[in-house]
C-alpha cells in the first residue's frame, strides 16, 4: 500500500503552480525591505521581513513537503508530500505546520501591536495598551507550552494515534485501508489527551489573533475619528495606516483565521464537503502570497523601493527632484 497516493492531482498542481509564480514576488518584496531606508520604519521593516520568511517557508513547506489531503468524514490528514518519502510521521508533519501557523499568527499579533505604539504618544496610558500586553504574554505562553508539551509526549502521543486509528477502523469498517499509514494523522479530542491539548493550543491561538487584529484596527479607527482636529499631514498618515490595517485584518481573517476555524470545527464535529476542505488548504497556504501583495501595494517605503529595484525613468527622475529640492532647503 502506498501512503502518498493521491486520487486527484489537480490539487496538487494548484498549490505547485502558486508557490512557483510567488517565489519572484516574495523575492522582491524581501530585497525591497532590506533596500527600504527610514528612521520610522526602520524597526518596522524587521517585523515584515519576519512575517514575509515565515509565509514563504510555509507556503513551501505545504506545497512541497506536506501536501495534505482529506479523507472526509473520517477526522483525520493525511500526508503525501516529501517529508512523508523520507519516512517522518504524520504526527510530526503535524506538529510543523502548527509550529508554522503559530509562528504566523505571532507575528502578526507583534505588528499589530507594533503599529499601535506607532500611532499614539501615550500609548502607554491606555487600556488598551495593557490589553494588547496581555494578548501577547498569553500568546507567549501559550507556545512555549505548545512546544514543551509536544516534545516531552511524543512517543506517548505517537502510541495514542496508534490506537486512534485502530478504533477508527474498527467504528467506520469500510474507511480507506490508508487510515493505517504512519503519514496519518488522526484527530481524537474526546480520547486523546494530546489532540485534545493541542486544539485547545490552536483555539487560544485563532481568538488571540483575531481579538487582537481586529480590536486594534476598531480602536486606531475610533482614535482618529475623535482626534480629526489634527493637522491634514497627520490625518492622512493615519488614514493610509488603517486603511493598510483594515486590507491585512481581511486578508488574515478570511484566508488564515477562517480555514483554521473549519479545521477546529472538523475536529470536533467532523465534516462531509472536500472541496471546502482543499479550498481550506489553498487559502491557507496562499494567504501569505496575497497578504505580501497588498503590504508591496499599501507601504509607500516599500512601493518606492521597488520601484527604485525596477529602475522606471519617471519614477527615478521625481526621486532625483525631491532630493535636489531638500538639498537646496538646507
Amino acid at each position: 500500500m502506498d501512503c502518498s497516493v493521491v486520487t486527484s492531482s489537480e490539487y496538487y498542481w494548484i498549490l505547485h503552480l502558486i508557490c512557483i509564480v510567488s517565489f519572484p514576488i516574495y523575492a522582491v518584496a524581501i530585497v525591497a525591505l532590506f533596500r527600504t531606508k527610514s528612521t520610522y520604519f526602520e524597526t518596522y521593516k524587521n517585523f515584515l521581513i519576519w512575517h514575509t520568511s515565515t509565509n514563504f517557508i510555509s507556503e513551501v513547506y505545504n506545497s512541497w513537503f506536506l501536501l495534505p489531503v482529506v479523507h472526509l468524514p473520517y477526522p483525520l490528514l493525511r500526508f503525501t508530500g516529501i517529508m512523508t518519502q523520507f519516512g517522518f510521521s504524520g504526527l510530526f508533519q503535524f506538529y510543523t505546520i502548527n509550529a508554522l501557523i503559530h509562528q504566523t499568527a505571532y507575528s502578526i499579533v507583534e505588528m499589530f501591536m507594533f503599529r499601535f505604539k506607532a500611532s499614539l504618544f501615550n500609548f502607554k496610558f491606555t487600556y488598551f495598551y495593557t490589553f494588547l500586553r496581555i494578548n501577547i504574554y498569553v500568546f507567549r505562553i501559550t507556545l512555549l507550552l505548545f512546544i514543551g508539551v509536544n516534545i516531552s509526549t511524543y512517543s506517548y502521543a505517537l502510541d495514542q494515534q496508534v490506537i486512534s486509528k485502530r478504533d477508527l477502523l474498527f467504528n467506520y469498517p469500510e474507511a480507506p485501508p490508508v487510515i493505517s499509514c504512519d503519514s496519518v494523522v488522526v484527530a481524537a479530542p474526546y480520547r486523546d489527551p494530546i489532540t485534545m491539548f493541542n486544539l485547545g493550543v490552536w483555539l487560544i491561538v485563532v481568538f488571540v489573533a483575531v481579538t487582537t487584529t481586529s480590536s486594534t484596527s476598531i480602536y486606531l479607527w475610533k482614535y482618529l475619528r475623535d482626534n480629526e482636529h489634527r493637522s491634514p499631514a497627520v490625518m492622512r498618515m493615519h488614514k493610509i495606516l488603517l486603511i493598510t490595517l483594515f486590507v491585512q485584518t481581511v486578508i488574515h481573517g478570511i484566508m488564515l483565521g477562517g480555514p483554521n476555524v473549519l479545521f477546529l470545527y472538523t475536529a470536533f464535529f467532523g465534516a462531509r464537503q472536500k472541496v471546502m476542505a482543499n479550498i481550506a488548504f489553498c487559502c491557507l497556504t496562499t494567504h501569505g502570497l496575497v497578504s505580501t501583495i497588498a503590504m508591496m501595494i499599501l507601504t509607500k517605503p516599500i512601493k518606492i523601493a521597488i520601484l527604485q529595484i525596477f529602475r522606471f525613468p519617471t519614477f527615478q527622475h521625481s526621486i532625483n527632484v525631491v532630493r535636489y529640492s531638500a538639498s537646496n532647503k538646507n
